[in-house]
């Protein structure tokens, strides 16, 4: 069963690789290159994950692995934000044109970007910001434990939390490659598996969620 369950994950991760490949050439290193609808709604859901951290942690220096990295925006954001000082970060995605972009781009010296669906070394918060909307398949039981799968590697790299953000529905769903979660049923998954769960909505992005899970020390 674990053998299909790994072979089901890795035709996965080459469909959507795949398929970002297509929109990266297309339009590039823009939200529209990682499919998000506005330079605005991308960089909000960013922001809302920075200060998530920022807010939550008491340490000087916060290590963060961003799992689904794309192009680098978050880096960038934390550059403008002068939080050098305070982050210490890492890029991950599973597509390897852009892990190319982001270790040639001369504004990331400095900064380590990796393929890989997870963090190759133990950091404070582990963040994935619309690594899970896409999806290549209309089952909706594959996709959720694709998720869950996921969300379990990349939490035992985690050392204080992991947030992530999805999109939410009334009803569970999967509309045009995109999967909508609902919120009782995420809430539960995360805390049956992982830990205290947080769940933030922000006004102006009304069909998004942030997920804050919180490691007990």
């Amino acid at each position: 069963m674990y053998f299909v369950k790994n072979l089901i994950h890795k035709f996965l991760n080459k469909q959507i690789s795949i398929i970002y490949n297509k929109r990266f050439q297309k339009y590039l290193n823009t939200p529209k290159g990682v499919f998000w609808n506005s330079k605005l709604s991308q960089d909000l859901r960013l922001n809302i994950i920075l200060d998530i951290i920022i807010k939550g942690s008491k340490s000087k220096i916060v290590s963060i692995a961003d799992v689904g990295c794309g192009h680098g925006r978050l880096f960038e954001i934390i550059k403008e934000r002068n939080l050098l000082d305070k982050i210490e970060y890492y890029g991950f995605d599973i597509n390897n044109e852009f892990i190319l972009f982001c270790s040639k781009n001369n504004k990331f010296e400095k900064v380590s970007f990796e393929v890989g669906t997870c963090p190759s070394k133990n950091v404070d918060f582990v963040v994935m910001s619309g690594t899970y909307n896409l999806t290549p398949i209309d089952n909706i039981s594959f996709w959720e434990n694709y998720i869950i799968t996921n969300l379990g590697y990349n939490w035992k790299f985690a050392d204080k939390g992991m947030i992530f953000n999805c999109l939410v529905n009334k009803e569970r769903k999967v509309k045009n490659n995109l999967y909508y979660t609902e919120l009782s049923w995420v809430k539960k998954i995360c805390e049956n598996n992982f830990g205290k769960t947080n769940i933030s909505k922000h006004s102006l992005l009304t069909e998004d969620v942030t997920i804050n899970i919180k490691k007990l020390t």
